[in-house]
């Protein structure tokens, strides 16, 4: 099991190294004032270019005890909640982005004193690999559940404008890795039938490649969906800080354990360019072409 989560450590890692595609951010209204003509913003609305996103989150895990051990460890089953489904905005909200503004300079048109971006998510559900009380705590997820994301601008009112659909995450000594897909399909903002909002779904914008013109995160997913254009899938990769020192356990035997932590982290998006794309389809041709010829 070790030597397994190793691997997908790697894995994401190395997917990591690929990733981080450059962004901004449309507000849709130009909130510190400041010109694109003038500053480094992509336009009057815009943030400038950013590469990361970085937040603080809380979580509550329980655990059910499937291997009748009657204590925490490997093997049992772990459900994981966490941001704004289980804490205040003040404790689970996005920090800001990299690079940060400093003097006008990679410019965040406002954020954190007009707006705010959040997050929440529920039924993450994964094994414990390894527990050490107050040493070690190494999880894998499986994939499955969705990160929410969230708008706002009164800190109370919360516009779902785009999901992170989860494929995979694994914790190890350096924290968790969670990778997932951009998705809209239960988005709130798509759904509910009112198109005033419906700016919020191209809030987040490739500053790099794009599909059929579109640089959207919305118009991409449903313009390159594999219908007509080529799918595009933008996908996301979360460093979650936990130390397995930092985090609340309550340990009820074979009745499971309950979890809490307060974490930090960053995540990027990647937006494939159409000739990694190109070159991946040639790359899986190839390998057909190979695989047959020794079929044959």
């Amino acid at each position: 099991m070790m030597k397994k989560t190793l691997l997908a450590l790697s894995l994401i890692g190395l997917t990591g190294s690929a990733v981080a595609s450059p962004f901004y951010v449309d507000g849709n209204t130009n909130w510190n004032g400041d010109l694109a003509a003038s500053t480094d913003k992509v336009c009057d609305t815009c943030t400038s270019s950013k590469n990361e996103i970085t937040y603080i989150y809380q979580s509550n895990s329980t655990t059910i005890d499937s291997n009748g051990s009657g204590a925490l460890d490997a093997g049992d089953t772990i459900i994981t909640d966490g941001g704004v489904a289980v804490g205040n905005l003040t404790n689970n909200v996005v920090t800001g982005f990299n690079p940060s503004e400093v003097f006008g300079v990679a410019n965040d048109n406002g954020y954190g004193d007009n707006w705010l971006l959040t997050f929440g998510f529920t039924g993450l559900t994964g094994t414990v690999v390894e527990y050490t009380p107050g040493v070690s705590l190494e999880l894998a997820y499986g994939p499955g559940g969705s990160f929410d994301l969230y708008y706002t601008e009164d800190g109370t009112t919360l516009y779902n404008f785009m999901d992170i659909q989860v494929t995979g995450a694994v914790t190890g000594s350096g924290g968790t890795l969670l990778a997932g897909v951009v998705d809209f399909a239960d988005a709130d903002v798509l759904t509910d039938g009112d198109p005033t909002n419906d700016w919020m779904l191209n809030l987040f914008h490739s500053d790099g490649a794009t599909c059929g013109g579109q640089s959207g995160y919305y118009d991409i997913w449903s313009t390159c969906d594999g219908t007509g254009l080529p799918l595009l899938q933008i996908t996301f990769l979360a460093d979650f800080n936990t130390n397995a020192s930092t985090i609340n356990v309550t340990d009820n035997g074979a009745a499971g354990a309950i979890l809490t932590g307060n974490h930090d982290g960053s995540a990027v998006f990647n937006v494939p360019e159409p000739s990694t794309l190109a070159l991946f389809g040639g790359t899986l041709l190839l390998l057909g072409a190979s695989a047959r010829r020794r079929k044959a």
